[in-house]
């Protein structure tokens, strides 16, 4: 016996512990989905490389300052050749100097400043409309994955409850057998009834099984889009019971405001403005000039000899005369994505007023429905209780006890499915006011 205790106590420290189960509620859950997105990530990705557009635009209306310096080793020597008449008068033949040295030590440093250029100016606003754009598209991205998450959130829940409502119905079914063949051991019902007990309880087994994998399948994808480990043993907590009462009407303009999605078509409408803007720009001319110091200086040997300092200014000014028609086919192409931009302004404002009025349909008939289906569930739960009672009591039949318990699970499924039903047009309509949190 000693040797028995001391065993089972070294397999209870040295066995494997069951992992903690982590519960999350809404918040926490959604917070999760926030930081481990991979899809607010690539869209965080976009915002900062439109502030790296940003800087690139402004840097070319900055001056531009660049350093050379070199040296180099004349292997062989280089000459210069004088015809003597050119020098003295009445002289003849050809003088043959050397014009270069051993070592030659060159530096330059030159300023440049564009003075005039209307593609610059176009540059620094298209990114500046480009970064609102951005924010906007993030946020549009956010909140599709927040409703998103929100729906799966309440889905897993409901899954839950089925599975839930599916175990009750099997350890009511089991009891209600295992009381049943009580009875039939002491000669108060016939072979008939137990079997028919036994079929209701063997029955609802697959379907708990069914009910446990569908769970389970579902908080998958809920792990996976909160960024947790598939292996990780999670809970949620929520609840059906409080829901949301249906919100008031919005005028249409006021959604639109709200929009991030519609608010950034009309950004990328003024990015397209200022696209045609630019390509006319072509025709301008533009204005740079330039402030530069150069040094030179050559010598046989190691030493700085022989020096000539250069210090001058200048302006350029370009103009394209004729470029084949390249100009005014980029200002087409140009004036054709702002004319496509806005098709697709009025054919999104069309959408999300279609949108406005099917989703608040949908608020309305679950709405509805959630109270039918709570009426529904009591007086079912009330037939069933009753039910009950009488067939233990031997006054009615397993099958009617079946039928009462059918009729009860589905009613609780279905208040459950249309509370589901109406979380999911809530959340729905929150994204398309643009109100999602």
């Amino acid at each position: 016996m000693r040797y028995t205790r001391i065993i089972i106590l070294l397999f209870m420290l040295l066995a494997p512990r069951a992992a903690k189960s982590d519960t999350y509620n809404l918040n926490e859950f959604l917070a999760a989905v926030r930081q481990h997105s991979n899809d607010l990530k690539l869209a965080e990705k976009e915002k900062e490389m439109a502030k790296v557009n940003k800087k690139e635009a402004i840097s070319t209306a900055l001056p531009k300052v660049g350093l050379d310096a070199g040296y180099t080793r004349n292997i062989s020597d280089y000459y210069m050749y004088f015809d003597m008449s050119a020098i003295m008068p009445g002289a003849a033949g050809v003088v043959k100097a050397p014009v270069k040295r051993n070592n030659e030590y060159s530096a330059s440093v030159g300023l440049q400043q564009t003075l005039f250029s209307p593609t610059v100016g176009s540059a620094i606003k298209a990114a500046n409309q480009y970064q609102k754009l951005t924010d906007f598209v993030y946020e549009a991205s956010e909140q599709a994955i927040i409703a998103g998450a929100k729906k799966l959130f309440y889905q897993c829940l409901l899954l839950e409850k089925v599975w839930e409502v599916t175990r009750a119905a099997r350890e009511n079914a089991r009891a209600n057998y295992e009381n049943m063949n009580l009875k039939y051991e002491n000669g108060q019902i016939s072979q008939l009834a137990l079997l028919q007990a036994e079929t209701r309880w063997r029955a609802t087994i697959p379907e708990t099984e069914k009910a446990r994998r569908n769970w389970n399948l579902a908080m998958n994808t809920l792990k996976n889009m909160a960024g947790f480990d598939l292996n990780q043993e999670i809970r949620i907590e929520g609840s059906f019971d409080n829901i949301p009462q249906l919100p008031d009407s919005i005028t249409l303009e006021s959604i639109l405001r709200s929009r991030p999605d519609f608010n950034a078509l009309l950004w990328e409408e003024k990015l397209r403005k200022t696209s045609v803007a630019a390509t006319k720009g072509a025709y301008l001319p533009t204005l740079s000039g330039t402030v530069a110091y150069a040094y030179s200086a050559q010598s046989d040997d190691f030493v700085l000899d022989q020096e000539n300092n250069l210090l001058f200014a200048g302006v350029k000014l370009s103009l394209p005369i004729f470029t084949g028609g390249y100009r005014r086919a980029n200002i087409q192409k140009a004036q054709l994505e702002l004319d496509k931009v806005h098709v697709k302004i009025d054919k999104t404002r069309e959408n999300i007023s279609n949108e406005i009025s099917n989703i608040y349909l949908l608020l309305t008939e679950a709405y509805e429905r959630i109270k039918s289906a709570e009426s529904t569930w009591k007086v079912a739960e009330k037939a069933f209780n009753i039910t009950e009672t009488t067939t233990n009591d031997g006054l009615t039949t397993q099958l009617e006890l079946k039928d009462a318990r059918l009729m009860y699970d589905q009613a609780r499924l279905n208040y459950y499915a249309a509370v589901l039903d109406y979380l999911t047009a809530y959340f729905s309509w929150e994204l398309a006011t643009g109100k999602i949190k």
